[in-house]
């Protein structure tokens, strides 16, 4: 089943008639592509909302979900256990629950990164003192990479490439043609349109500067640690010469420092491991959300979503073994 673009729905659910929606279900667990489809286009923005409703997830997070969901709805299995004992609201927003609780464990897992490895003879060593602070290495970019990205932009249908653009507008500039494609699609003047992104920008601005400030955290957290370590080392090079009995209370005090260093040296590590995979999965990034999105093109953020992850499968394919060209 291709993923087609979800349609709007204020309230799909009480719109619905309910033997009409047992006989949807019924299909979708069957496999039906154009029941699946249906059920997608009428249910795209419950899809979407709920993470953010129940879980109170972010905007980002809950396009995440979206596109999770959808990947394990569409194969039928999980409406065959909707069997009309409860309303389908109950059934649904259940599954949904269910579905976003896996997919948080699912990053939770992702998040949980072991901060030592062992080499070929056995010894532990620690990933920091293997890798560079991000912050101390100048950034050269492969002017391949930029060449190959903005060739895969432009050869973008118009929807995918205005989306795309409106989706990262804090770094690009829409084209004269893409400015008249979200025009005609929010109903508004170009000029209109410009204002509107100029707030956007503004607003996008504070996300920027906390972006900034989380990277400069991750040098300082990076810092701390070898000022840490040092001072453990120190510390156990101390209790290592301590062979008096005079010295045994000052040796018992540094042994309880030396627990409380490594206390902090575990605590920072995990704070900067945390940060990076942030870093890495594109949090870092200045997106707009898809809510501001969907409002300008007068389509739903289910929407939004689907045509974004079309857009990156087309720059994945122009640079491969590159997730997203912007993070």
């Amino acid at each position: 089943m291709s993923m087609s673009i979800p349609g709007e729905h204020k309230d799909a659910i009480g719109a619905t008639d309910v033997d009409e929606l047992r006989e949807l279900v019924r299909r979708c667990g069957h496999k039906d592509r154009e029941a699946l489809q249906d059920f997608f286009e009428r249910f795209s923005r419950d899809i979407y909302n709920f993470p953010m409703k129940v879980f109170h997830l972010d905007e980002d997070a809950a396009s995440d979900f979206y596109l999770y969901a959808f990947e394990r709805l569409k194969d039928g299995g999980r409406f065959q256990s909707f069997e009309g004992r409860s309303s389908f609201r109950t059934w649904f927003y259940t599954v949904l629950r269910n579905l976003v609780i896996d997919w948080m464990r699912t990053v939770r897992e992702i998040e949980t990164i072991q901060v030592t490895r062992y080499d070929d003879s056995g010894n532990e060593y620690s990933l920091i003192e293997n890798t560079a602070d991000p912050r101390s290495v100048v950034s050269e970019v492969d002017e391949n990479i930029i060449q190959h990205f903005h060739q895969a932009l432009s050869t973008m249908p118009l929807e995918l490439r205005s989306v795309f653009k409106l989706s990262y507008i804090f770094y690009l500039e829409l084209s004269r043609a893409e400015l008249q494609y979200v025009a005609e699609r929010s109903g508004r003047a170009p000029e209109d349109v410009l204002r509107s992104v100029a707030r956007l920008r503004h607003q996008l601005s504070e996300k920027e500067l906390k972006n900034i400030s989380a990277e400069d955290k991750i040098t300082s957290l990076y810092l701390s640690v070898i000022d840490l370590k040092n001072r453990r080392d120190r510390l156990i090079t101390r209790i290592a010469t301590t062979d008096s009995e005079a010295s045994l209370s000052a040796d018992g005090s540094r042994q309880a420092e030396l627990e409380q260093v490594e206390r902090s040296i575990r605590k920072k590590y995990n704070q900067r491991e945390k940060l990076l995979y942030k870093k890495h999965r594109g949090h870092f990034v200045v997106r707009t959300p898809y809510r501001y999105v969907a409002e300008l093109l007068g389509i739903p953020e289910g929407s939004v979503s689907v045509l974004m992850m079309r857009a990156n499968d087309r720059i994945r394919q122009a640079h491969k073994g590159d997730t997203n060209i912007l993070r």
